[in-house]
C-alpha cells in the first residue's frame, strides 16, 4: 500500500512538472520572439556568450555578480556551441524546471503526511509571478534559488560538507546568498551545542529546543569555552570548518574589494533601511494573504497595544529612514520605476499602507505567541 501511495506521489509529481514545462516552453518561445534584451540583460548576455565560447577573460564593470551563471550555462551549453540568446536563456528555463522537484524536496522535509499538498505548493511556489518572470530570461535570480534550496536540502539531510559546496556556488550565483550560508551554519551549531551541553542530557535530534536550553547553552559556552570545545565531536568540527570556510572567503572577498559588489560599486553601496522590511510585508500580504486572513481580528484584539506601539514606531522609520536609490527615479527599465513615481512617490495614503502591511504576517504566528504568553502569566 505505502509503495503505491509512493508511486502515485511520483507519478503526480511527473505530470504535474511535465505540464509545466510544456506550456512554460511556449511562453519561453513566445517571450524570446518578441523580446531581444531585457532590462539587465545587456550586460549579461554578452558575458554569458563570451564564456559560453571559453572567453573567461571578458569583463563588464557594471555586473555586480559572480560569474556563476556564465559559468553554469557554460557547463550545460558549450560542449554543444550553443551559445546564441536562446540557449543561454534556456539556462534559466533549465533551472525553474529543476526547482519544482527541488521545492517539493524541501517541503517534503517538514510535511511529510501531505504529500499531494507538497506538489500543489510546489508547483505554486515555481509560479510566483516574479520568479515565473525571470524564469525565461538571462538573470541570475531562477539559477541561485536553485543552488540555495540545494544548500539548504543538502543541510536538513545532515550533509553538510555537501551544503557548504552548494553554498559557495550559491554565493557565484549572488553575493546576499551568504546570508543562507550564515543561517545554516548557526543551526547545525546551536542543535548541537545544545545536544552536548544542554541540561536535558536525554533530548535526542528530533526534539524541540527549548527557550532555556538556548539560554543554559550559550551561558555555558561563553563561561566554559574550552570545556564545550573538547566536548565537540570531530564530525561536529569539520562540518563547521566547512560552513566556516565559505563564510570567511567572503568576508576576505568584501575586504580586499571593499564592497559586497564586483562592479558598480558607487550605485550599491550597503545602507540601513528598514523598510525593506515593509516592502517584503505588502509583497506578502499580495502572494500569502490566504494563510493569515483568519487571524487578523484576534491578533489586533490580543496585541492592541503592541500595534499602536508599532505604527508610531513605524511612521518614525518611514519618516527618518525612507531611501529612494537613483535608479528608483531614473531607470524607466524596471516595475519598481513605476511604481514609485505613479504610487508610493505621489500619494502619502501608499506610505501609511505600510505600517498596517507589516503586521499582517506576523498573524501567521500569534496563536503560537498567545500560548507562551498565557504560559507566563500563569
Amino acid at each position: 500500500m505505502f509503495r503505491k501511495i509512493l508511486n502515485l506521489r511520483n507519478l503526480t509529481l511527473t505530470i504535474v512538472t511535465t505540464v509545466y514545462i510544456v506550456i512554460s516552453k511556449q511562453i519561453f518561445d513566445n517571450i524570446f520572439l518578441t523580446s531581444n534584451i531585457i532590462v539587465d540583460e545587456e550586460f549579461h548576455l554578452p558575458l554569458g556568450e563570451a564564456y559560453c565560447w571559453r572567453d573567461f577573460n571578458k569583463w563588464d564593470p557594471k555586473v555586480t555578480t559572480f560569474p556563476g551563471l556564465y559559468l553554469l550555462s557554460t557547463l550545460i551549453f558549450s560542449s554543444f556551441k550553443l551559445c546564441s540568446t536562446y540557449w543561454l536563456r534556456l539556462t534559466s528555463f533549465i533551472a525553474a524546471s529543476v526547482n519544482i522537484i527541488l521545492f517539493y524536496m524541501v517541503l517534503k522535509l517538514f510535511n511529510k503526511e501531505v504529500a499531494w499538498k507538497n506538489v500543489i505548493s510546489a508547483v505554486n511556489l515555481s509560479l510566483l509571478p516574479p520568479l515565473y518572470f525571470f524564469s525565461h530570461i538571462y538573470y541570475t535570480d531562477v539559477s541561485s534559488i536553485m543552488m540555495t534550496i540545494l544548500m539548504v536540502i543538502c543541510a536538513k539531510k545532515e550533509c553538510h560538507y555537501l551544503a557548504s559546496i552548494f553554498g559557495f556556488l550559491a554565493i557565484a550565483m549572488r553575493q546576499t546568498n551568504v546570508i543562507w550560508i550564515g543561517m545554516l551554519f548557526g543551526d547545525h551549531l546551536l542543535k548541537e551545542l545544545v545536544l552536548l551541553i544542554s541540561k536535558n542530557s536525554s533530548s535526542s535530534k528530533v526534539a524541540k529546543i527549548s527557550w532555556e536550553d538556548v539560554q543554559h547553552t550559550i551561558k555555558t559556552t561563553l563561561i566554559q569555552p574550552t570545556a564545550v570545545l573538547k566536548r565537540m565531536h570531530l564530525k561536529l568540527i569539520f562540518n563547521c570548518s566547512a560552513y566556516m570556510s565559505v563564510i570567511c572567503s567572503f568576508l576576505i572577498f568584501v575586504y580586499l574589494n571593499g564592497s559586497i559588489v564586483v562592479g558598480d560599486k558607487t550605485a550599491h553601496k550597503a545602507t540601513i533601511h528598514i523598510p525593506q522590511i515593509f516592502y517584503f510585508a505588502t509583497f506578502t500580504l499580495v502572494f500569502g494573504w490566504v494563510h493569515f486572513i483568519s487571524f487578523v481580528v484576534p491578533f489586533f484584539k490580543y496585541f492592541s497595544t503592541f500595534v499602536f506601539v508599532s505604527i508610531v514606531s513605524c511612521l518614525l522609520i518611514i519618516y527618518w529612514n525612507t531611501l529612494v536609490h537613483p535608479y528608483m527615479l531614473a531607470d524607466n527599465r524596471h516595475y519598481i520605476f513605476y511604481v514609485w513615481n505613479r504610487f508610493y512617490g505621489r500619494y502619502y495614503f501608499f506610505v501609511m499602507l505600510w505600517c498596517w502591511y507589516m503586521f499582517l504576517p506576523l498573524m501567521v504566528f500569534w496563536p503560537k505567541f498567545g500560548i507562551k504568553v498565557t504560559l507566563h502569566s500563569h
